[in-house]
């Protein structure tokens, strides 16, 4: 490859013009149909069609394809959203896989330092040790697998007051009714596991964990499942409902377009089940539940900074200091993860970038891009050892080196 930088809007040359056109129909789609050009990191950063003359973006979208990074990504050489997701997890895998910092901050950018990395892989024949079908999950993703479907069987037969609630429901929308719930190994899962939601307060904090079931690995962030009532526009604020649910690729911050949105995850069609705290004492009660479920569209999975304060209110919210790879490793993002926006122009979401980015390039479907199973912590009891969220949640929120 030349010595040029490749970066995100890059157009190899000779790229047909119909693909261009295209282009942007199934990622901007449904939530920004008119725009044409690429969303970045930073704020108001918005990238158009920028031709090199080589065709180097093919050559690295194969790289990103033979090693595991861009498994399901077109060979097209436009250097797209899915292009970019590959190239920070393969800086990402450099740094903390193979444990070299040489290759610098998983921003998603081609330089000499990274196409270093990408010619040596190349001349050693490396693969991504994730690079595998899923017929080879790990232990724990089997684990995780099994204990999804003992809770289905279980709530089949003995249902909480919500899930009868959302089997009750006659209307539509993206949460299914426990019969219906489907952990397929083949699809992507998020799972959200809920803490103290009876606890009543007026600052909630980012003490909920998630686990990403994805390629036959899991990965673990933390965050938030809870509305935060200093966000809301509501006093009655929204909590999501235990179960699953359905979502898609899509945008958060839209109402500032120009300036803040990035790529979240959003309800597939009119939006998943929530309860509103009719009561308003900062918590979900059975006196809540008695006034039913409603849909809503807005409930979106999306970034958190780093985790000193709450940005949900009622979204489902991850951190950005730090995760647990597949490896059961705890890896450290706080020397480049931006704790708001400002910091966007010379930092990244960190975490929270690891997750949305192996969601991109495994998601098979369009725009479907995960099943998201929101349990309690009572769900763990008899599953998993005693303390099991809390000891993770706490190794997470205060990982500092």
């Amino acid at each position: 490859m030349c010595a040029q930088l490749l970066k995100l809007g890059d157009i190899d040359q000779n790229t047909p013009t119909v693909l261009l056109d295209t282009y942007f129909n199934p990622y901007h789609g449904r939530d920004m149909p008119s725009m044409r050009k690429f969303r970045g990191d930073r704020n108001f950063d918005w990238i158009g069609f920028q031709t090199i003359p080589s065709d180097d973006i093919k050559r690295l979208q194969m790289f990103l394809r033979e090693t595991g990074f861009q498994p399901h990504g077109d060979i097209n050489g436009i250097f797209g959203y899915r292009t970019i997701a590959g190239v920070r997890l393969f800086q990402e895998y450099i740094r903390t896989i193979e444990g070299d910092p040489s290759v610098g901050i998983p921003d998603g950018v081609v330089g000499n330092k990274t196409r270093f990395h990408i010619d040596r892989w190349k001349k050693n024949g490396k693969q991504a040790i994730w690079k595998a079908d899923t017929g080879h999950q790990s232990p724990e993703f089997n684990q995780w697998i099994e204990v999804l479907n003992k809770l289905k069987a279980k709530y089949i037969i003995d249902p909480t007051p919500t899930l009868q609630a959302v089997s009750d429901y006659s209307g539509v929308s993206d949460t299914l009714a426990v019969k219906d719930w489907d952990f397929d190994p083949s699809e992507i899962h998020l799972i959200g596991i809920r803490r103290l939601e009876w606890l009543k307060t007026h600052t909630r904090s980012n003490d909920d964990l998630f686990v990403l079931l994805i390629n036959g690995m899991v990965f673990k962030f933390f965050g938030s499942t809870d509305p935060n009532p200093s966000m809301a526009s509501r006093r009655d604020t929204p909590f999501l409902v235990h179960g699953q649910h359905k979502y898609r690729f899509g945008w958060h911050k839209l109402g500032e377009l120009n300036k803040k949105v990035y790529r979240a995850l959003k309800p597939r069609s009119i939006g998943v089940l929530v309860c509103r705290d009719h009561n308003v004492d900062q918590s979900l009660t059975l006196e809540d539940l008695r006034h039913g479920l409603t849909p809503n569209n807005s409930i979106n999975v999306h970034w958190s900074g780093t985790g000193t304060s709450n940005w949900s209110a009622g979204c489902q919210v991850l951190c950005g200091r730090s995760y647990i790879n597949n490896l059961n490793k705890l890896v450290d993002c706080t020397p480049f993860s931006a704790a708001n926006y400002t910091e966007l122009d010379n930092k990244t979401r960190g975490a929270y970038s690891v997750a949305a980015d192996l969601i991109t390039i495994f998601a098979r479907k369009g725009e479907e891009a995960a099943m998201y199973t929101l349990l309690y912590e009572e769900d763990l009891k008899g599953h998993f050892e005693s303390g099991y969220t809390s000891g993770l949640v706490n190794s997470l929120n205060n990982h500092s080196e």
